[in-house]
């Protein structure tokens, strides 16, 4: 498998050769240091996220077809551990746009680091399928990777959820 690195802002930008595209996405944050993989989504171009200058905690932003990506990495109160960064973002996701009720929410434990929140939201002839990766990274910031897909088959729901149930936020 061909892969290149591309220097990108802070981060480290890892893209696949075409025949890889289904691999997985993977991602490097340098300051906080960070690594996201997410199996099952394709890797693409993260650039700096365009209101980055007003709200810096608005980090990176890619997409590639139907697939989007954002990295959000808000200020941690001190000492704050992934699962409380995790549970806090959760509780934030009611207040938001096109999130259902909190039990449409599917909600997991990854590993150590890492947690998920997983739901659809119909819009139109279309549903958006919606995966907030989780995680804390120092005891100074979370982390909140917001992917999406948008999706007109329910052939896309499995692979979704199984490429989110490999995901992981380490700190590197």
């Amino acid at each position: 498998m061909t892969r290149t690195f591309l220097a990108w802002g802070t981060a480290l930008i890892l893209f696949g050769s075409f025949n890889c595209w289904a691999d997985e996405f993977v991602f490097e944050v340098n300051s906080p240091k960070f690594k996201i993989t997410i199996p099952n989504m394709p890797p693409m171009r993260m650039d700096i996220h365009p209101m980055n200058a007003s709200h810096p905690h608005l980090r990176f932003l890619g997409s590639d077809g139907p697939y989007a990506v954002s990295v959000i990495t808000p200020a941690a109160a001190a000492g704050m551990t992934a699962l409380e960064c995790a549970s806090s973002t959760v509780r934030s996701l009611k207040a938001r746009p096109g999130v259902p009720q909190s039990s449409q929410i599917y909600r997991a434990r990854i590993n150590d680091n890492t947690f998920v929140a997983i739901y659809a939201s119909p819009l139109g002839g279309v549903v958006q399928l919606n995966a907030h990766v989780l995680s804390g990274v120092g005891g100074t910031h979370c982390i909140e990777v917001h992917a999406s897909k948008m999706s007109t088959s329910d052939d896309d729901l499995a692979p979704w959820l199984e490429g989110f149930s490999k995901a992981s936020i380490e700190p590197n």
